[in-house]
């Protein structure tokens, strides 16, 4: 657990990957219990990761700084920015991609359909390329990810439907192997936003450091 940031109305932190972002009915120990025992209080969670995902999490440490940046939350003033190493090549250096996911409750899973499917939800992302390298198993694509809406599991959906699935994704590469131990690709690394109560611009960072960000670690550098 590390503290990014920390004053009497946010606290900042990076959420290691395979931690859940609050208690969940494995009883594994998580991101916000963590904090809150940490803080001596109870903290406002204002955003989750999936399990597999590490990086930037912010939580609230009173009431209202919680209402005011949950507000800017849904009003996508508190910008977001994932990177991500996908397997293949990008259709373009830039660009959106927009579809309708459905979740199977029952299977944990999300799926691509139609808009006019019973509900279908609409997910938006824009992802920028940010380096290609060749690698044993074929290029790898270093790649920062925007999202306009979130939708379960939308950043690991969405590309592998786009024919560039994350390197490390068991559940949405089906040409990924099974076995072995091996986190996924997807890192939450900026969050920006408006401090609740001094107005002044923030920026926490955290950088992934695991395989096969690693590759990219120059790249990684300049971000």
């Amino acid at each position: 657990m590390k503290i990014l940031f920390e004053d009497e109305y946010i606290l900042a932190a990076e959420k290691p990957q395979g931690m859940p972002s609050q208690a969940d009915k494995t009883g594994d120990a998580d991101l916000l219990s963590e904090l809150e025992a940490y803080a001596g209080k109870a903290l406002g969670l204002l955003h989750r990761l999936d399990r597999p995902v590490g990086g930037v999490m912010l939580f609230a440490k009173d009431k209202k700084a919680e209402a005011i940046l949950a507000k800017d939350l849904q009003e996508n003033r508190l910008n977001k920015r994932y990177l991500t190493v996908l397997c293949g090549k990008l259709p373009a250096d830039e660009g959106t991609l927009e579809d309708y996911l459905l979740k199977n409750a029952r299977t944990n899973l999300s799926e691509v359909v139609s808009k006019d499917r019973k509900g279908a939800k609409k997910a938006v992302l824009h992802y920028k390329k940010i380096a290609e390298k060749e690698s044993n198993t074929g290029i790898l694509t270093l790649t920062e990810i925007r999202l306009e809406t979130g939708r379960h599991h939308q950043i690991r959906v969405q590309t592998s439907h786009a024919g560039v699935p994350i390197w490390g994704d068991k559940k949405y590469h089906k040409n990924f192997p099974k076995k072995g131990k091996t986190d996924i690709a997807l890192w939450s690394y900026r969050l920006e936003g408006v401090h609740p109560k001094t107005k002044e611009t923030f920026v926490f960072k955290a950088m992934p450091e695991k395989e096969p960000f690693t590759l990219f670690a120059e790249e990684l550098r300049e971000l």
